[in-house]
C-alpha cells in the first residue's frame, strides 16, 4: 500500500465507524421501545441485529486503527492483516506488539507489563465476543454450529440464546476502552499513550465493575417505569389545561 492508499482507507473506515455508531443508536432505541411496550420477541430480534452491527463496528474500528496515517508502515499493516486472516485475536496482538516497539523512554519492564495487560484484555474482550458475533453474522441466530458446520455447538448455542442487549452494552464499552488504549499507542506512542494509559485502564476497570451489576430484568423494569412516568406526566399536564 502507498501512503495515499493508507490515508484513503483510514478516511473510509472513519466514515464507516460513524455510520455504525448511528446504526447502534437507532437499533438501541428500537429495543428500548419494544421492551417498554412488552414486545419481547421484537426486542430479541433487534438484539440480534444489534449484535451484527457490533460485529461490523469492531471490524471497522480495527481496520481504521491499523491504517492510522503515519503510524504503522505498509509492511507492518500487511503483517497484521496476514494474522487477521487466520485469527482476529492474533491480529490485534500483532498490532499492539508492533506499536509498542515505537515507544521511547520507557523501561523494557514497563513495555512488557503493558503488553501483558493489553493481551489479557484482548483475550477476554475480543476472542469470546467475536465467536458469538460471527455465528450471528453467519445466520446462526438461534442455534450455533461448530467451525466446520457439521454439528451443533451446544455451548455457543446457549450463549447466543441467552445474549441480551445488556451483554452487548458491556462488550461494547469494554471494546471501546480497549481500542482507545491501542489507538493511543498507534497514534502517539510517546505522548498520549504514556500520559493516558493508566487513566484508561482505571476508567475501564471502574466501568466494568459497575456494569457487572446490570441485568436485563432491571433494564426492562426501568424502561417500563420511565414510560409509565411519561404517560402520567402527560395526563397531569392535560388536566391542568
Amino acid at each position: 500500500m502507498t501512503k495515499n492508499d493508507i490515508e484513503e482507507v483510514f478516511a473510509a473506515q472513519t466514515e464507516n465507524v460513524q455510520a455504525l455508531e448511528q446504526a447502534w443508536r437507532h437499533i438501541n432505541k428500537a429495543i428500548n421501545s419494544a421492551y417498554s411496550c412488552d414486545q419481547e420477541s421484537t426486542a430479541e430480534i433487534q438484539t440480534r441485529l444489534l449484535a451484527q452491527v457490533y460485529c461490523a463496528f469492531a471490524e471497522a474500528v480495527f481496520s481504521k486503527i491499523i491504517h492510522t496515517p503515519d503510524a504503522l508502515t505498509p509492511e507492518e499493516i500487511a503483517q497484521v492483516k496476514t494474522k487477521g486472516k487466520r485469527n482476529i485475536v492474533e491480529a490485534w496482538k500483532k498490532c499492539v506488539e508492533l506499536a509498542l516497539k515505537k515507544v521511547e523512554g520507557k523501561s523494557s519492564g514497563h513495555v512488557a507489563n503493558t503488553k501483558k495487560k493489553i493481551f489479557s484484555l484482548i483475550d477476554l474482550y475480543i476472542y469470546d465476543p467475536s465467536l458469538l458475533r460471527n455465528k450471528i453474522a453467519h445466520g446462526q441466530w438461534k442455534v450455533a454450529l461448530n467451525s466446520n458446520n457439521t454439528k451443533v455447538n451446544a455451548n455457543l448455542t446457549g450463549k447466543i440464546q441467552s445474549l441480551t442487549v445488556v451483554d452487548l452494552y458491556r462488550s461494547k464499552e469494554a471494546f471501546q476502552s480497549l481500542f482507545r488504549i491501542v489507538e493511543d499507542i498507534i497514534e502517539s506512542p510517546n505522548k498520549a499513550y504514556q500520559r493516558d494509559y493508566w487513566v484508561h485502564i482505571t476508567a475501564f476497570e471502574i466501568s466494568q465493575t459497575k456494569m457487572a451489576t446490570w441485568t436485563i430484568d432491571n433494564k426492562i423494569s426501568g424502561l417500563k417505569k420511565k414510560k409509565q412516568n411519561a404517560v402520567l406526566a402527560k395526563q397531569q399536564s392535560k388536566e391542568k389545561m
